[in-house]
């Protein structure tokens, strides 16, 4: 579909409601249908004939759903910027996604990415924005290099197994690089969360399943989507820590979430968890000079329910026994991203344009 045909058939939208349910994955669901009745309205591009064409990259990874018009989608709300993720594809590069057996290529720098502005307010669709990848590079900057995402799979099965069992909770002991780091008895909670341990005061999981898990399993995280839940988490785990309001202000933001007690804060409400840059099943040093490795990181994961937010079982064990009880996902997934200024939407209001 050419600029032109794309244009008009989403004009349409501006003034569209839009109701934002604060889950990603179901707001992005509704506006892919949202922009694909759209086009369909305008007369799509010709569909390729089975067998015409492959998919380069394994499983589609960086593949658009919407690749029969060559777009992408993405929702933008509130802020002082927007940060833009294209996951697995680097944008403004000649890596060919489809491949066509005339020999012609679709390749990432071809994919035009729709931006839906969403005015929180009325909840009505405020402005569209179709941009490319070398537009965004020139007028905003390159992307960052990419951020290294890695998940952890627990089955349904597994997660009904620890609500259902005892205190919901699932915990192990810490690994024998710990065993004499490590106390058992709570006598004070250490000042700066933002430390390295000290290792007088590195609580036991033991001693974290009284102090913390038991004492999450019921509560309910007050946020939508998963990123605030997860830093709603941590708060939480911190308070129970026993850390001042001054710890709550700034969370640390690296890894582990909590330095000071080696302890990383995930929430699960799918069967993926995030684990972010880095993986138990990749030993690497975190503390070379005490010897912390991944392995010895403790995970602290929330199983809450996808609809109250209530927290209803707890693992909490050490990396190296992640990948014994669950499973790691096999494809690495990566995102490369660019912070676009808010106040490049907020001139676009009532407008459908393209690289403006």
């Amino acid at each position: 579909m050419s600029v032109e045909k794309l244009i008009n058939s989403l004009k349409s939208l501006l003034g569209t409601p839009f109701r934002l349910t604060g889950k990603p994955r179901t707001d992005g669901s509704t506006l892919r249908k949202l922009i694909s009745n759209a086009l369909l309205s305008n007369g799509l591009s010709p569909e390729a004939i089975t067998g015409s064409f492959e998919f380069i990259p394994p499983k589609k990874k960086g593949v658009p759903k919407l690749i029969r018009e060559m777009v992408d989608t993405y929702i933008v709300t509130t802020g002082d910027s927007y940060n833009l993720q294209v996951w697995n594809r680097y944008p403004n590069s000649h890596s060919v996604l489809i491949k066509y057996e005339n020999g012609e290529t679709i390749k990432s720098k071809d994919i035009r990415l729709i931006f839906i502005k969403i005015n929180t307010e009325n909840e009505l669709i405020d402005s569209i924005a179709i941009l490319t990848p070398e537009y965004i590079e020139s007028k905003f900057g390159k992307f960052g290099k990419p951020t290294i995402k890695h998940q952890l799979l627990i089955l349904p099965k597994q997660r009904e197994a620890i609500i259902k069992g005892e205190n919901s909770i699932l915990f192990s002991r810490d690994t024998k690089n710990l065993t004499y780091r490590i106390r058992h008895t709570y006598e004070s909670t250490p000042v700066n969360m933002l430390k390295e341990p000290d290792f007088n005061d590195l609580f036991s999981i033991q001693l974290l399943v009284e102090m913390v898990a038991k004492k999450l399993i019921g509560k309910t995280l007050e946020t939508n989507d998963t990123k605030n839940r997860g830093q709603a988490l941590e708060r939480l785990v911190l308070q129970l820590l026993g850390y001042s309001e001054d710890n709550l202000q700034g969370l640390a933001g690296g890894y582990p979430d909590i330095p000071n007690q080696l302890l990383e804060v995930k929430v699960q409400d799918s069967p993926t968890v995030d684990l972010g840059k880095y993986t138990p099943e990749i030993e690497e040093f975190v503390i070379e000079n005490s010897k912390i490795t991944t392995r010895d990181i403790r995970y602290l994961i929330a199983l809450t329910n996808s609809q109250t937010n209530i927290i209803e079982g707890i693992v909490l064990v050490p990396g190296e026994k992640l990948g014994e009880i669950f499973t790691y996902v096999s494809d690495t997934s990566f995102k490369c991203q660019r912070s676009i200024p808010m106040s490049f939407f907020d001139d676009l209001k009532g407008k459908c344009v393209f690289n403006p």
